[in-house]
């Protein structure tokens, strides 16, 4: 008889007595085999101290259980704990289901992103930092592959994705701003060079702040920065010069928080006794700033774990029906806002 360290699928199949096909359907749990021989096979397994083994699974099933995460720019976060987050929750999701995530962060083209499924490099990809008119999508859609975004397109339709509601977060914001008696109130919009004018999340976003200017009938004081710590904030300094009228900023991106924070304190300005602030953040991030940030609350992790969970849902169940989860903003109150200084 083998060895423990030694056993293999086949030594399985030797002495239980039946096929290697056999033993393959066994592992991975198909309904055509008797109880009696499953029996004996799961006996004769323990006695030789057979594992499963991943890799049989993924050659008898042709299936990498592999899963990509493209998120292009992510290195331009890398200190992000948001960022971060997405990643453990998508992980987090893979390991329950015995996957592997794979992180892609470089450039793709049509080729690279093809290639993952044509290479057996992965079974799905999920997409991040979406664009409206995103050619990753159109392309994986023209060719029936699978894929989950995390955020959303301009044309969602049949497609799975899991987004957080920017337009609604940015309304929220201003709306509880309004309450504490300011009436001009900055907004400060992030993305990178190249996404400038087509970042989801900047485009909803600015929509969600016109809005509810539009709705209260104050001035709209945008301002678009390009990301990193003294672009945001060189952008809040000249917002803050050509409008020193304004005694709040809002921001629904969390890499700008750092930034407005230090522009608005090398004025000599106090946040938030002369400006409120509330910004995109988890509840770690809100306690990092002080005085600690009002916050729309970013739940990136459980985004994360949602997308990787549709996204093996859709590859074990092979189901047709598109999955789209939007998460809806809640604001968490902490000290950087208050009311308008009576001197505005």
């Amino acid at each position: 008889m083998p060895t423990k360290k030694n056993a293999t699928i086949r030594d399985v199949a030797r002495l239980a007595n039946v096929s290697v096909a056999t033993i393959s359907r066994i592992l991975n749990d198909k309904p055509d085999v008797s109880e009696e021989t499953r029996q004996k096979a799961i006996k004769v397994m323990n006695k030789l101290g057979y594992a499963r083994n991943t890799q049989w699974k993924r050659i008898t099933s042709g299936k990498t259980r592999v899963i990509t995460l493209h998120y292009p720019y992510m290195m331009l976060a890398v200190s992000n704990q948001v960022s971060l987050h997405f990643i453990t929750g998508a992980t987090t999701a893979c390991e329950e289901h015995n996957y592997s995530l794979h992180l892609a962060t470089q450039s793709l083209d049509e080729n690279s992103l093809l290639d993952f499924y044509r290479t057996k490099q992965s079974d799905g990809v999920i997409l991040m930092e979406i664009q409206m008119d995103d050619w990753r999508v159109k392309l994986l859609r023209r060719n029936n592959l699978p894929f989950v975004m995390i955020g959303r397109c301009e044309d969602n339709n049949g497609v799975n994705f899991v987004d957080f509601d920017f337009e609604s977060a940015a309304t929220v914001a201003v709306g509880h701003l309004i309450e504490l008696g300011h009436r001009n109130i900055g907004f400060i919009s992030v993305a990178s060079a190249p996404q400038r004018n087509h970042y989801g999340p900047s485009v909803r976003a600015a929509e969600g702040y016109e809005k509810v200017c539009a709705q209260y009938k104050i001035p709209k004081l945008y301002c678009k920065a390009e990301s990193g710590f003294e672009n945001v904030k060189f952008a809040t300094l000249n917002l803050l010069k050509k409008h020193p009228e304004i005694t709040a900023i809002v921001t629904v991106f969390d890499t700008a928080v750092a930034g407005i924070y230090s522009a608005i304190k090398s004025l000599g300005l106090n946040i938030p006794d002369d400006i409120s602030v509330i910004g995109l953040a988890d509840e770690q991030g809100a306690q990092m700033t002080s005085p600690s940030l009002t916050t729309l609350h970013f739940p990136a992790s459980s985004m994360g774990y949602d997308a990787a969970t549709i996204m093996i849902n859709a590859l074990e169940k092979n189901t047709k029906t598109s999955k789209q989860v939007l998460v809806g903003p809640k604001l968490v109150i902490h000290s950087s806002t208050g009311y308008v200084r009576k001197t505005a």
